[in-house]
């Protein structure tokens, strides 16, 4: 990828981590580029959309990059489970980088796996959530639902707040983003011209 091309999809998904933010953890926008270069270096290199990785974090971490799981084995930002993961608790507490790696590695290997899966999208998000034998139902079924909502609000650069945590379908989604307003971007961000695809 040519490094203008480049540069400025670091910089689109900088305003959507920016615009999908928790009310309760505010991020800055110094932490919000940070993500966004982890998230895009390793999609790129995983072959994995870095706004899926953004919103996988928001959507387990709330871009909290200390939290451990409640039996403690879950960590960091994407929270990544060490049995699956070569990296101990303890470091990937201490590097968005290497979570953002290791939540890159396991979507690949998921969607490798659920290549001609029918429900493709569930498949690979709902295995990252729940191992292989992944939920189809209820509101661990809906894990996918909720992460693709973070995405398409991060791409599109809209503040969603926590709605996206109260998605069950996609219809949900449409109308959570047509609700949603676009976040203002700080100054850093809003001096450039980022295009919404």
């Amino acid at each position: 990828m040519p490094i203008d091309l480049y540069l400025s999809l670091v910089l689109h998904v900088a305003v959507g981590v920016w615009s999908i933010q928790s009310p309760g953890v505010p991020v800055s926008a110094e932490r919000a580029a940070d993500y966004a270069v982890a998230a895009t270096y390793h999609g790129e290199r995983a072959g994995v959309d870095p706004f899926e990785l953004v919103a996988i974090a928001r959507n387990e971490s709330d871009f909290a990059m200390h939290l451990r799981g409640p039996d403690g084995k879950d960590c960091g930002l994407t929270q990544t489970r060490i049995t699956v993961s070569r990296y101990s608790c303890r470091q990937l507490l201490r590097s968005y980088w290497l979570d953002f790696k290791e939540a890159a590695r396991e979507m690949s290997e998921y969607a490798r796996a659920c290549r001609g899966h029918g429900d493709y999208d569930r498949c690979r998000f709902n295995h990252y959530n729940s191992g292989a034998r992944y939920a189809r139902h209820g509101f661990h079924g809906a894990y996918y639902i909720r992460v693709t909502c973070f995405a398409e609000a991060a791409r599109a650069g809209l503040r969603v707040d926590d709605h996206c945590r109260h998605a069950r379908g996609r219809r949900d989604i449409a109308r959570i983003l047509r609700r949603a307003v676009p976040r203002a971007k700080p100054a850093l961000m809003a001096a450039s011209d980022v295009p919404a695809s």
